[in-house]
């Protein structure tokens, strides 16, 4: 993967009625269509080659269909973006079991590496995480009704994906390949939208009574019942950041946390005179801060937590811990286009390696409303030069 600095140039939509673009001939200018190109897959479900074969395939079912034709500009864009990038997490992925190509994993893998390539490409945020959800999900269809819990699975897929759209991309998915049982793939996948249909979120979120309930029933018991209009009993608030190191968090604060008491990683770093490398101080700096943490939701004091929260692993434990305390959980995405961010970094007092920039971009996963009672988008902060 060439540098996150780098601007990316993606096959653009065709126009309804033209034929789908060769993907094959932008190749040499992004990564991740050749490395699908080398990239084999098991000849059982893929007789027809390498990713990148099968991925021209999903495309050329899309566009020749009514149904995308039919939709708006914005709709056919993203659709068209998730066809090309829906298998992208395979080339890391794929390997051999049993005698056997298997590529477990791809799907999320996809959504992360697809997140970047569309924030380098410029995408809007809103846009991006459409794109994302379809990429992300694009399995799911094909297991859901195994599944012993395939409406919760439903319902969480309908937070961050249309299901309608999703079930004409698995559709492709389904018939964009050489394989023995596609039609009856494409019939599962039909079943899986029905299912979404019958919980009322055939063609959109499903409807909760409210945010509180959606977020007890992800994660309060499992055996909640989605329907159950839940009293909101909080009391206090817990604010989580979420952003690329540089993308404005400080800035955020000072602006936006008025009497919050904030618990930052870097401030108590710099208390400590630790170096950002010194995995030891880091494991107790983290130690501390969430007893702080503690300590003021025990208070059901308003707090902001500081840190770049990344991936769903770092802010599972603390959206655990907001709704053992009863406060609402917020979390601030704040963003910035790579541009901004290289140069915010850059100013900073201690800035973040580049190595390291690489490494979170690896683990970047927005978060869901599953995750939170309420879900702001921060983006194009500036703050002024020091």
């Amino acid at each position: 993967m060439s540098g996150w600095r780098g601007p990316v140039d993606l096959p653009p939509a065709p126009a309804p009625g033209a034929a789908a673009p060769r993907l094959s001939a932008w190749a040499d200018r992004l990564l991740v269509l050749a490395a699908m190109a080398a990239c084999p897959q098991d000849p059982l479900h893929h007789g027809e080659g390498d990713v990148l074969v099968h991925t021209q395939m999903v495309c050329d079912e899309l566009v020749a269909g009514a149904e995308w034709r039919s939709l708006p500009v914005e709709g056919r864009e993203e659709l068209w973006l998730a066809a090309v990038l829906h298998d992208c997490g395979k080339p890391q992925t794929t390997r051999e079991e049993d005698g056997r190509l298997r590529a477990p994993g791809h799907a999320r893998a996809g959504a992360i590496l697809a997140r970047r390539l569309l924030w380098q490409a410029g995408v809007p945020w809103a846009a991006r995480e459409r794109v994302c959800g379809l990429v992300r999900w694009h399995m799911t269809p094909y297991h859901l009704l195994d599944r012993p819990d395939s409406a919760r699975q439903a319902i969480l897929m309908s937070l961050s994906v249309n299901p309608a759209r999703l079930r004409l991309l698995v559709e492709c998915d389904a018939r964009g390949r050489l394989a023995p049982d596609v039609e009856a793939l494409a019939e599962t996948v039909a079943l899986a939208w029905e299912v979404c249909a019958e919980l009322g979120c055939g063609d959109g979120p499903f409807p909760f009574a409210n945010d509180h309930a959606r977020f007890t029933y992800f994660v309060g018991r499992a055996d909640r019942d989605p329907t159950w209009a839940a009293h909101d009993d909080t009391s206090g608030r817990l604010t989580l950041l979420s952003g690329l190191p540089g993308a404005g968090k400080d800035h955020w604060v000072t602006t936006h946390a008025g009497d919050a008491v904030v618990v930052s990683l870097d401030d108590l770093r710099r208390e400590r005179g630790a170096k950002r490398t010194d995995q030891t101080a880091q494991g107790q700096i983290v130690q501390e801060a969430r007893e702080r943490l503690r300590v003021e939701l025990r208070a059901w004091r308003d707090v902001v937590w500081n840190t770049t929260g990344l991936s769903r692993q770092l802010r599972a434990p603390l959206v655990s811990l907001g709704h053992d305390y009863g406060v609402r959980v917020r979390i601030v995405c704040v963003e910035a286009e790579p541009a901004t961010l290289a140069e915010q970094n850059a100013r900073r007092s201690d800035p973040v390696p580049e190595g390291a920039i690489e490494r979170l971009l690896g683990r970047w996963e927005f978060p869901g409303l599953d995750e939170c009672h309420e879900r702001v988008v921060a983006e194009r902060l500036r703050f002024p030069a020091r």
